[in-house]
């Protein structure tokens, strides 16, 4: 996804304090722009809490699997704590 629209629902989000429903199978993109996070496998939620948090230590295999595939080159996952949401 273009960073341009991704700088401008974060700006959406904060300027006007919306919340939003977004769905992604790209890890990248849901540890920018969403507070919160929920694991789906075959259409089950498994695990769900904030991004940082789901992020830093999984509590299900699959979203491990899931963090395990994102590849590590120029990327680190958001610090806990290290996203809030918006006012």
């Amino acid at each position: 996804m273009p960073a341009q629209i991704l700088a401008l629902l974060q700006d959406l989000k904060d300027r006007l304090g919306l919340t939003m429903l977004f769905f992604t199978h790209d890890r990248r993109v849901a540890a920018q722009i969403c507070y919160r996070i929920a694991v789906m496998q075959k259409g089950i939620i498994v695990e769900q809490g904030p991004t940082a948090e789901v992020f830093a230590a999984p509590r299900h295999a699959y979203t491990g699997t899931l963090l395990d595939s994102i590849p590590v080159r120029g990327w680190t996952p958001p610090e806990v704590g290290g996203l809030a949401p918006s006012a």
